[in-house]
């Protein structure tokens, strides 16, 4: 186990340390990989990280572990570290890259109802009826009428 502070460490300090992401720290802290505790910080409640595990590079946070020993075999015995943290890297762009995706397909749904609304062909108001006025006869014609 690595050292253990009276604090503990936050979440940016054991990225920093195992040289990862933060968002990887969240991620094995829910799937319970590291322990931490919630105390009240100064801005709301934060993780504290007691115990930084040294074998944790070597954990992966997917179940895929398969997958990668099928990876490891087709790659050299110097490159297997370095390419198992590009995979790792290009994992998380990919999600973060879904989620905007997502967000961005949602915004254009909203902005094509929106053009829609305003190309709409405009329905004009009922003309409102006059009253017929009666047809003027000419004074020749009322005269011999």
């Amino acid at each position: 186990m690595a050292e253990v502070t009276s604090q503990g460490y936050n979440i940016n300090e054991a990225a920093e340390k195992l040289n990862v992401s933060t968002r990887t720290i969240r991620r094995y802290i829910k799937a319970g990989k590291i322990r931490a505790i919630k105390i009240k910080g100064q801005f709301g409640e934060e993780y504290r990280i007691l115990e930084l595990p040294e074998d944790i590079n070597g954990t992966i946070v997917d179940d895929e572990e398969e997958n990668i020993d099928e990876m490891q075999k087709n790659v050299p015995a110097d490159d297997s570290v370095s390419s198992l943290k590009i995979i790792m890297a290009l994992q998380e762009k990919n999600l973060a890259l879904a989620a905007q995706l997502g967000a961005a397909t949602e915004r254009i749904k909203a902005l094509e109802s929106q053009v829609q609304l305003l190309s709409a062909p405009k329905e004009e108001p009922p003309a409102e009826v006059k009253p017929e006025e009666p047809v003027k006869k000419s004074w020749w014609k009322r005269l011999f009428s």
